[in-house]
């Protein structure tokens, strides 16, 4: 089968891998795959990869975003119409413009059409007050309900984003959940050696008790709720980690110095490797938004590295993640509104060390239900099905 997978943010090392995995599997089981993003790679691990080279940062503006938005769709589809005995078209978002490129060109193309659904996307800015131009709500809502309508599968990261798609009128038969991936093995294979290095790195890890974010540092993110949970922790042995970039770093980086938190290390973006060396250094990991209800439907990827790395891991929000980590002791989900339950949670797994390792094997326990080997080969036999 000749699959063109249409991505926009592809990316081998660094962020959500989620396509290259996809497509190296793929590629492994026989089939031919062609990847078509707008960030410069060149064909590697038998995936063809076509780059857009159209330039995309978080720090972009909203109108450079759009623009960039633009270029893509318009690039992207000349590129997929040119492919040859195309089977199936699967198109990741974001933007949902990515869903316009698929349809028009599965159309041309005569084949199948898979849209993933990564961001319930245009629901997310909306509900976050980012667009509010009621025709263009109005014109983006029916651009999604098309690309639903016409897809021969939707593939959904959470059972929440399911939900949501169900109420717009879309029949649940066609909508299928596959999460981001636990990648029990990649984390298996690091080394006392690699956390050695960084430790030489980066000295101020040492005798702490780390709870990191690792990720990227913009405004759905959050951010910010990690300084309020320094602020409020007294134990100096609990050290806040903040490794990434993003629009908000600047003002974030700033605000910690003014309030004189010394229990809060920012670093840079690192590797996807690196990261993953300071996920199993952490003792603690944290994924956090805004209070919108909307975003606690997500599947964020840097959860299930956590989940794989057998870290507890803490959220400020609930939906299908915190009852999934209640259900297996394995961390949990907490209300916005909730800082000192989640302070002293926190202080409590770190004065309680036998507590703690058994909510680190809860879970190692937890990642086996979405490993990475068994999530691929349930996606591989939704495309063969299609076929």
């Amino acid at each position: 089968m000749k699959i063109v997978y249409i991505h926009q943010y592809f990316n081998t090392d660094k962020g959500s891998t989620r396509s290259y995995e996809i497509a190296k599997y793929l590629v492994r089981k026989g089939h031919q795959v062609t990847v078509i993003t707008g960030n410069e790679f060149v064909s590697c691990d038998g995936i063809d990869i076509i780059s857009t080279k159209t330039p995309y940062k978080q720090e972009y503006g909203y109108n450079r975003r759009v623009f960039s938005f633009l270029q893509f769709m318009l690039k992207s589809f000349v590129y997929a119409i040119r492919e040859k005995n195309v089977d199936l078209i699967y198109a990741s978002s974001t933007p949902l413009t990515i869903g316009l490129v698929g349809k028009w060109a599965a159309k041309l193309k005569r084949c199948r059409f898979v849209f993933e659904v990564r961001d319930l996307w245009p629901d997310v800015p909306i509900e976050l007050g980012i667009i509010r131009n009621k025709w263009l709500i109005r014109l983006l809502n029916n651009m999604e309900r098309g690309i639903y309508k016409q897809s021969d599968r939707i593939i959904a990261l959470s059972s929440g984003m399911k939900d949501e798609i169900v109420a717009k009128g879309i029949s649940e038969n066609k909508i299928d959940v596959i999460t981001n991936f636990a990648d029990i093995e990649l984390f298996q294979s690091i080394n006392i050696a690699e956390q050695a290095n960084m430790y030489v790195l980066y000295p101020e890890l040492q005798n702490h008790f780390i709870s990191l974010y690792a990720g990227t540092i913009g405004f759905v993110n959050h951010v910010e709720y990690i300084l309020k949970l320094a602020q409020n922790t007294v134990d100096s042995r609990i050290l806040y980690v903040i490794v990434g970039d993003g629009k908000e770093k600047p003002r974030l980086v700033k605000e910690a110095e003014q309030l004189g938190l010394t229990n809060v290390l920012f670093l840079d973006a690192v590797s996807k490797r690196d990261a993953m060396i300071l996920m199993t250094m952490s003792d603690v990991g944290m994924c956090f938004v805004r209070p919108h209800p909307i975003l606690d439907r997500n599947s964020q990827n840097k959860l299930f590295d956590f989940w794989a790395a057998g870290k507890p891991t803490l959220i400020n929000y609930k939906g299908w993640q915190d009852e999934v980590m209640r259900y297996y002791e394995a961390g949990h989900g907490f209300d916005y509104e909730n800082l000192d339950e989640m302070t002293a949670y926190i202080e409590s797994i770190c004065h309680h060390r036998d507590n703690y390792e058994q909510i680190s094997t809860n879970t190692k326990a937890l990642a086996n239900c979405y490993k990475k080997e068994t999530q691929l080969e349930s996606l591989e036999l939704i495309l063969q099905n299609i076929h």
